[in-house]
């Protein structure tokens, strides 16, 4: 009996223990393979410098385009391998292809400055004029409206020209942000900002050129009352029209043969 209990104590220890274990195996798994993906990346940034300096512009591109389908690569070696790029497209005079690269560069990388003894001038004249183009634009926010007696939530900020370390901002106050992309942010939004019934300006600033501001887009905190009363209203018109398109489709009823009168006797 005494041994089947610590057999059963055991059992029970290890199915605790194992969920435990198994998570820990899955991160370090995990650690392993992000670390390895970045450093097969700085080791391919590295040759591709090398092979740049030796002029070996097709290999350069080969280089940096296998870092760049790399999964889990940070923004840093994002602007690191945009930025080589950018170099071999100015030294084969390929001014479109030397463009997009420096635009890219300068989403993940929006403040680089040129090392004189790495970077040619050219590059400089290149990020300065792309650096003009690059304010922010946003063209939806999600969600646009709330009830003021909501919770917290997340705002997901569509748009373009978003670079790392861009900023939304809730009525010119920053809030918590992560950068997906160039055209993706989303933000956090606390219950201490909705807690009056008002209309409030979402904008993006963008760190190119020390700080540049999208356009507004307008969110609504609206007062319960004003929030039942609109469901009361649409919820009402969507029944209005439902029992309408009833009646409407409902076929006529078929004509019934009217008999004649009874004769008389």
């Amino acid at each position: 009996m005494k041994e089947s209990k610590v057999i059963f104590s055991l059992a029970f220890i290890l199915t605790m223990l194992a969920p435990l274990i198994f998570f820990e195996i899955g991160s370090v798994k995990f650690a392993s393979v992000s670390a390895q993906t970045k450093d097969q990346c700085t080791e391919q940034i590295n040759k591709a410098e090398e092979v740049y300096q030796a002029g070996n512009w097709t290999e350069v591109i080969e280089l940096i385009d296998q870092c760049l389908t790399k999964s889990n690569l940070s923004e840093v070696e994002k602007g690191k391998a945009y930025r080589i790029m950018s170099l071999v497209y100015i030294a084969m005079h390929s001014e479109k292809e030397a463009n997009d690269a420096v635009k890219n560069l300068l989403l993940m990388d929006p403040n680089y400055q040129i090392d004189p003894d790495r970077d040619p001038l050219s590059l400089q004249k290149i990020i300065d004029d792309m650096a003009q183009t690059l304010t922010p634009k946003i063209t939806v926010i999600a969600p646009n409206s709330i009830d003021q007696k909501e919770d917290g939530f997340t705002m997901t900020v569509n748009g373009s020209n978003f670079a790392y370390g861009s900023e939304v901002r809730f009525n010119g106050k920053g809030k918590s942000t992560i950068f997906i992309s160039d055209t993706l942010l989303q933000a956090e939004i606390p219950a201490s900002d909705i807690l009056k019934a008002d209309g409030y300006e979402i904008t993006v600033h963008s760190p190119i050129l020390k700080g540049r501001t999208s356009n507004a887009e307008m969110f609504v905190v609206e007062t319960s009352s004003n929030f039942l009363w609109r469901w009361i209203a649409v919820g009402s018109g969507a029944i209005a029209v439902v029992v309408a398109a009833i009646f409407l489709l409902k076929p006529p009823p078929d004509d019934e043969t009217i008999a004649d009168p009874p004769g008389r006797p």
